[in-house]
């Protein structure tokens, strides 16, 4: 691994920890493992010790690749997401590849064509990376966090080089924007200081209004808690004869809220009431001539009980109106109601399903699995391979593999990168420079080593389906044995073998559950078999007719 400069041991932590990440990296420089002499041109000097800067660990993987480890955010180290750093000491030419290896976020605009940003001292406007050399995924060598790579080519040796998460915004390039406006004098902007944050920064209370406007809008936002009355509507009844609207005001009063009740409850029971009164006085307050286009009318203040108090009557059209907005909404909170509750039933049901789903998907890999290791062992005892114990590979299935670690062992290209897959697994048994696939397909075991890195599940199909069948093979087959319908004179040709397309859609399977858990991604993707083995019999009658023409043509010459 990487060895620390000088200022290394200033920085406080332990390099073979994961977690043991403090401050960030100053003039850090990068030495191959086991080199000993003066830095040269190439060995990479990381730095993040300026503001917005964020980069607290270095490890190198092998001579082009490295590991870089961020900071958690301050007080809250579950979210590591800001990067922003400097590398100088490059050689003209060199690609790289830097891993961000500790990345907290599940879903990232980078899945989504987003790039990180990048300037150097001779260009200094910020710029991004081309997509095609960005890739967000999970890692399993670094506990299954999710991992942005990508690759670069240094092109200038003088040049010092930064990367960030995006365009950065520091704190000081803010502060001296409010400056700028501060010194504008502009009535409809104030600044004032509310405190200071715990590394002792100036937090700013910014108010931007009308100037007559100001000081009310200062008195709302400094009042504690505004208090909204509510209304409740008494009638009088005496000597067991209701008073009707015309002869007695009834009461509008302002009321408190009880203690230990909600606003809600108490709003809901004087609405209740209202209407109840109302509803029992129908018939009375038609026939004392109360007119519906009556406002809220004041009492004489001379009433002893009610000195305090506002009296009102209350309108015809206020009542009908208030009657159907209250039956209103009791119909909308029924229907919600019944909607929540279907809506919960449909969720239990789909919750059952997942987990029904989730053990089978379970059960189908530990029988796939068991299924292809007896098959090996039934083929092995059949031909001239050892024999293997069969209760040894049934507790062997049985077993969980242990976590394969992938590295990059390729030159890095700028055009594209692609984290290569681990290598051959457990599963695949290898005997005299031959590896067996299952069902009796044995490859050879270098073409296998060289198909493991392939980019792409495309020329990682067509590559394999070229070793196992053979150019002669499959210009004369087809992948469904039927005629195509572009042409009306076509003839069938006879189709592959489905068991060796079984064997190729495993091979897939296996390269794909490496990268992702997704079973709906691992099924979209596995549905393409078909399509890339057709795009490889196509190129491989394509290059034949070209061939033919070539030697016709020379013929003819």
């Amino acid at each position: 691994m990487a060895e620390r400069s000088q200022t290394a041991p200033e920085a406080g932590y332990d390099m073979g920890n994961d977690d043991a990440i403090g401050g960030n990296v100053s003039k850090y420089l990068v030495l191959p493992s086991g080199y000993c002499g003066q830095p040269k041109k190439g060995h990479l000097i990381f730095d993040a010790c300026f503001e917005s800067g964020n980069l607290g660990r270095v490890d190198q993987v092998s001579e082009f690749e490295y590991d870089l480890f961020i900071r958690p955010d301050t007080c809250n180290p579950r979210f590591r997401v800001w990067f922003n750093f400097t590398v100088e000491n490059v050689k003209e030419s060199q690609r790289v590849i830097f891993n961000i290896v500790n990345f907290s976020k599940t879903k990232s605009l980078y899945r989504d064509g987003m790039a990180p940003m990048v300037k150097s001292t001779s260009r200094p406007k910020w710029q991004r990376l081309p997509p095609k050399n960005v890739y967000y995924y999970r890692c399993p060598d670094h506990r299954k966090n999710y991992v942005m790579s990508f690759a670069f080519c240094f092109d200038r040796e003088e040049d010092i080089y930064q990367f960030a998460y995006c365009y950065p915004y520091t704190y000081t390039r803010f502060q001296h924007y409010l400056d700028g406006l501060q010194k504008r004098n502009m009535d409809y902007f104030f600044r004032e200081q509310l405190g200071q944050s715990v590394q002792q920064r100036q937090l700013d209370l910014l108010t931007i209004t009308s100037p007559e406007d100001k000081s009310d809008l200062e008195n709302s936002v400094m009042q504690k808690k505004i208090k909204i009355p509510k209304l409740s509507l008494n009638h009088i009844e005496e000597d067991g004869e209701v008073k009707d609207y015309g002869e007695e005001d009834l009461q509008l009063r302002h009321i408190k809220r009880p203690e230990g009740r909600k606003p809600s409850e108490v709003a809901h029971k004087s609405i209740e009431a209202v209407v109840a009164r109302l509803e029992k006085q129908n018939g009375l307050s038609l026939g004392h001539g109360t007119c519906p286009e009556e406002v809220f009318v004041e009492a004489s203040p001379g009433t002893e009980d009610m000195d305090s108090l506002e009296d009102a009557v209350v309108p015809r059209a206020l009542y009908e109106e208030l009657l159907r907005n209250y039956q209103q909404q009791q119909e909308e909170m029924r229907h919600l109601q019944q909607e929540l509750e279907r809506t919960r039933r449909q969720l239990v049901q789909q919750a059952k399903k997942l987990k029904e789903y989730g053990a089978l998907v379970s059960e189908m890999k530990e029988l796939r699995d068991l299924n292809r290791r007896l098959q090996d062992v039934l083929l092995l005892r059949l031909g001239s391979g050892p024999a293997i114990d069969l209760e040894k590979v049934k507790s062997e299935c049985l077993e969980p593999e242990p976590e394969l670690r992938s590295t990059f062992s390729e030159e890095a290209n700028t055009s594209s990168y692609y984290p290569a897959p681990a290598p051959v697994m457990d599963k695949y048994i290898l005997d005299n420079g031959k590896v067996h696939l299952g069902s009796g397909i044995w490859v050879d075991e270098e073409k296998w080593h060289q198909l493991q890195v392939t980019q792409g599940d495309s020329k990682y199909t067509k590559n394999l389906a070229v070793m196992i069948w053979g150019t002669d093979v499959l210009k004369n087959r087809s992948v469904t044995g039927v005629a195509t319908k572009k042409k009306k004179d076509a003839v069938p040709k006879p189709p592959l073998s489905p068991h060796k397309l079984s064997i190729v859609r495993e091979c897939l399977y296996d390269r794909i559950a490496q990268e992702t858990v997704d079973e709906t991604e691992i099924a979209q993707r596995l549905s393409k078999v078909n399509k890339y083995i057709c795009e490889k019999i196509m190129d491989i009658n394509k290059s034949c007719k070209n061939e033919e023409r070539r030697e016709a043509k020379y013929n003819l010459q």
